[in-house]
């Protein structure tokens, strides 16, 4: 029988991750390059290793040209309204952490998530970091 898994909102899964990256690369300002697409190719390939249960909160449908998680995308768009997140202009194509993201971790999401899932989201930071270095084949 499958252990029941407490449902963790999608934000917060976002929120930790970019915030356990920036963190990592121990910047003052973490930015990063990325469109929509690009995200959902990222966070589609490290759910499908099986390695991170969490990532499950992201249902991913295969039926288009490109996996597409439409939690995943309203996440985004609910860290940028919250203003945890921004985006640069002109074409909105540079994702920023912004201050209010750290706070939120350390007052909030720091409580939320057991030792076992704030691991689990510390590795996919680390993957996500990996992921965001490399080529994407639809630049």
């Amino acid at each position: 029988m499958p252990v029941a898994q407490t449902a963790v909102l999608p934000d917060h899964i976002l929120a930790a991750v970019l915030t356990l990256a920036k963190r990592e690369r121990n910047e003052q300002r973490f930015a990063f390059r990325s469109h929509d697409f690009q995200l959902q190719e990222i966070f589609s390939q490290l759910q499908k290793t099986g390695n991170y249960p969490i990532l499950e909160a992201f249902v991913f449908s295969d039926s288009g040209p490109e996996p597409y998680s439409p939690a995943l995308n309203e996440s985004v768009s609910r860290l940028q309204l919250s203003g945890l997140i921004g985006r640069e202009n002109p074409d909105y194509e540079v994702v920023f952490l912004r201050d209010a993201a750290d706070k939120f971790y350390d007052e909030v999401l720091s409580f939320e998530f057991g030792a076992p899932e704030i691991q689990q989201l510390t590795n996919i930071a680390s993957q996500f970091l990996i992921e965001l270095g490399k080529p994407r084949a639809s630049e």
